[in-house]
């Protein structure tokens, strides 16, 4: 990991029980380009759900292996729709779950059209629930 002092993450305790509180580069979802101001909280949990979505798991040295998602394994293996939903609910759970405030994924609505995949579901966080559309 690298060192900067500014963007170390904060613990909170919970009764007796140290929190992960998470701090993050803002994102413009919009524009997708990082706007350099700092965002804690549900914030920084929704920009890190963005980033983990986006970057391939194995690829970069600079990540853990736990980190990224796998769905380009799926890309042109003839699946059917129903192993392919499957797939896409348990690689998207499974890539989100290992952030120390989300607990769950759930809700999801997959859609395949014209080889684009789309996926909608919910994510609950220590902050609440945020709602996803990748």
């Amino acid at each position: 990991m690298i060192f900067i002092p500014f963007m170390q993450d904060k613990e909170i305790v919970v009764g007796s029980i140290p929190k992960h509180y998470p701090r993050e580069y803002a994102f413009d979802f919009k524009t997708g380009e990082m706007t350099g101001l700092i965002v804690e909280g549900i914030d920084a949990v929704k920009v890190w759900i963005y980033k983990a979505l986006k970057t391939s798991r194995y690829t970069y040295d600079i990540y853990s292996w736990d980190y990224g998602e796998e769905l380009e394994e799926l890309i042109g293996k003839g699946y059917e729709k129903g192993f392919i939903d499957s797939e896409v609910e348990r690689i998207i759970t499974d890539t989100l779950t290992i952030h120390p405030n989300i607990s769950r994924c759930y809700n999801f609505d997959i859609t395949f059209k014209d080889s684009h995949l789309t996926a909608s579901f919910t994510v609950d966080t220590d902050f609440g629930e945020v709602d996803i559309n990748v």
